[in-house]
């Protein structure tokens, strides 16, 4: 994996727990605050996260604005060319953001567009030249989410970022059922891209709200490089609001 391709990472699984928290139901709930959690894994790769957000000026979840702040934690691997050898570099990159949103819902189209400013941190072992974030970074990052419904049991979900700085950007777009009011399912596909790096995804997923302000969110696919590598990746999300 690229190094400089890590940093997608962080906003796909940012983007995807915002997005499952936003699609709960809750727009019908009163002003409360809402907790998200969620971990991705690939074999060079792991990103864990944990966020918080709150309804503000008025707002209710699912409807007007909204405070968020995520927490994470990124690692990964590569291997790159140092001093005439092959050698294999692993990185850390903790990191933390604040921003705020608003939702407009009109009829069966929810519109969700937020602005986040945040920090990380990477640290390499062992520390070689790259053309990857090193050291502290700031990051500006505006989200854009639409979310369409057609009829009581389809829909359909389009996320996209962009990332000042690093040059990175990102969209996912998901198809989704309801067999019950308490399932949804379907199939996604994501582009994730930068300066030196593209990263194609396409899976399937599934969640469903286990209890009363409890929504668990499950997916799975296949993961394209542009230098043609193929790995599988594995996701978990939850969403609870109190």
């Amino acid at each position: 994996m690229s190094p400089s391709a890590a940093s997608w990472l962080a906003r796909t699984a940012c983007v995807a727990g915002i997005a499952v928290a936003m699609s709960t139901g809750a727009s019908a709930q009163p002003v409360m605050q809402l907790w998200i959690a969620g971990l991705q894994l690939s074999p060079d790769n792991s990103y864990s996260y944990l966020g918080w957000l709150r309804p503000v000026w008025g707002g209710s979840l699912g409807r007007g604005w909204y405070h968020k702040t995520v927490g994470s934690w990124l690692t990964y691997r590569y291997d790159t060319d140092h001093e005439g050898r092959q050698v294999e570099v692993r990185a850390r990159a903790p990191g933390v953001e604040t921003g705020l949103g608003h939702v407009w819902q009109h009829d069966s189209l929810q519109v969700d567009l937020s602005v986040s400013a945040g920090v990380r941190h990477t640290r390499r072992r062992p520390d070689v030249a790259s053309e990857g974030p090193d050291g502290t970074q700031l990051t500006l990052t505006p989200q854009l989410s639409l979310r369409q419904a057609w009829g009581p049991r389809t829909d359909g979900e389009l996320l996209a970022s962009y990332s000042f700085g690093t040059r990175g950007r990102f969209a996912r777009a998901r198809l989704g059922w309801r067999p019950q009011a308490s399932w949804r399912g379907g199939v996604e596909a994501s582009i994730a891209a930068g300066p030196d790096y593209r990263n194609n995804q396409i899976g399937l997923f599934a969640g469903r709200q286990v209890a009363p302000g409890l929504t668990l969110d499950f997916n799975a696919g296949r993961a394209h490089a542009r230098d043609g590598g193929h790995s599988a990746y594995l996701g978990l999300a939850a969403s609870k609001t109190f």
